[in-house]
């Protein structure tokens, strides 16, 4: 058998596995990650003549994995805007911004310290490594999200976790920025004004105003299309096709407008969900969007696996591995609770809402991004094994855990 054929085999036993697996593991501990990742991990662990995977060195394997992963994480952010019933609003949304104004910032300022002090690397990396670990990530999180839209009142745990995973990446992507400044510039109080004023302030505000006015324009120019064409041309606007198609626009032209593309895509999906908020129409866009995600998804966690088996270990030391258990078994969680000293949340709530912050494709994006725009990025290689094998035990400790925490919070 050729190695393209088996590829397409693989491909196609991964599309299967993700039309079946997310119903057998339902009551199960394990989770369609764990997996697929390992299934990645074992078939490209065999004597076989793959094309050879290494996005640290290689150009285009890590010009790949970051247009792979940006399209995932734009994908996955729609679908979870889509998905939130709940009006904005300071109160209505006050569990997330615990979780995005106290909790993020504290994990990338305590990560870029453990990165800088126990793997002894740069502060540029240090802080590379903060902002790309500090957030949840919004594709592998679906099982601690909430569900498809008017499905009922969510509890604040999947809310809250649904609403970080959408906005961190308009804080965490300033902070990957801020990295890259320092490497490039070094340190200097102009580089940082530099880029709190136009990376962290200017941009965000871009990603938050065009999000806004696409998802207006584009959530009306599609009733109006399914109302009138419907009718007069007997035919059917096909949801899931508009949506991709609207994704892809909103990210773009704010990109090109130099906002967070990210940020806008999620507040578009948002503001198109509050139009004509009961109509079944949003249920059925997401249906259609989440399995495109979920293809692609399944697609993507062997290609993770193959690169773990092929050399995403490779120079893998204790410190490495203490950096994540760090971050998912200390940083993270004692970050969220301090979030919520004051918050009336039950202590179950802050555990679960501290603890499962999932890591995954979104940290492996902003690492490709970081070193695409930089390619001699000082210590780079420390942070891709860091984020690797992270991203690993997340896979692990949260997929194992996490239907016990989310079933004791019934």
């Amino acid at each position: 058998m050729s190695t393209h054929i088996l590829l397409l085999l693989i491909a196609g036993i991964a599309l299967l596995g993700m039309f079946i697996l997310p119903a057998v593991l339902k009551r199960s501990i394990l989770t369609v990650p764990i997996i697929f990742v390992a299934f990645g991990y074992l078939i490209f662990s065999l004597p076989i003549d793959y094309p050879f995977i290494n996005p640290e060195s290689s150009n285009f394997d890590r010009l790949l994995l970051e247009y792979l992963s940006e399209f995932i994480v734009i994908i996955s952010l729609a679908a979870i805007g889509i998905k939130i019933d709940r009006r904005p609003s300071w109160r209505t949304w006050r569990v997330g911004w615990y979780l995005l104004g106290i909790a993020m910032p504290l994990t990338i300022l305590l990560t870029a310290l453990a990165g800088f002090y126990i793997l002894g690397i740069s502060l540029s990396a240090a802080v590379l490594l903060g902002s790309v670990l500090a957030p949840t990530d919004p594709v592998l999180a679906g099982n601690v999200q909430v569900g498809p839209p008017n499905k009922g009142k969510e509890s604040e745990v999947r809310f809250g976790l649904s609403l970080e995973a959408g906005l961190n990446d308009g804080l965490a992507f300033p902070f990957v920025w801020l990295a890259i400044n320092l490497e490039s510039e070094g340190y200097s109080s102009d580089v940082v004004w530099n880029w709190l004023g136009y990376e962290f302030c200017l941009k965000i505000a871009i990603g938050l105003a065009t999000g806004a006015l696409f998802g207006y324009l584009l959530s009306r120019a599609f009733f109006f299309l399914k109302d009138h064409l419907d009718k007069k041309f007997d035919s059917e606007v096909k949801e899931g096709i508009f949506m991709v198609a609207a994704v892809l626009i909103v990210y773009s032209l704010t990109e090109v407008l130099h906002g967070y593309g990210f940020l806008s895509v999620f507040v578009a999906a948002v503001v198109a969900r509050q139009y004509r908020s009961s109509d079944t129409i949003h249920e059925e866009t997401y249906n259609s969007i989440d399995q495109v995600e979920q293809a692609i998804l399944g697609l993507f966690l062997i290609f993770f696996g193959g690169v773990l088996a092929l050399n995403g270990f490779e120079g893998l030391g204790w410190e490495h591995v203490l950096i994540g258990l760090l971050l998912i078994l200390i940083i993270r969680p004692l970050s969220g609770m301090a979030a919520f000293a004051f918050s009336p949340l039950r202590f179950r709530e802050k555990a679960a809402l501290s603890f499962l912050g999932i890591r995954g494709i979104g940290s492996l994006y902003y690492l490709a991004f970081a070193q695409n725009k930089l390619e001699e990025f000082s210590d780079i290689n420390a942070v891709w094994l860091v984020i690797n094998c992270t991203i690993l035990l997340s896979i692990l400790i949260h997929g194992l855990s996490v239907n016990a925490f989310m079933s004791r919070l019934k």
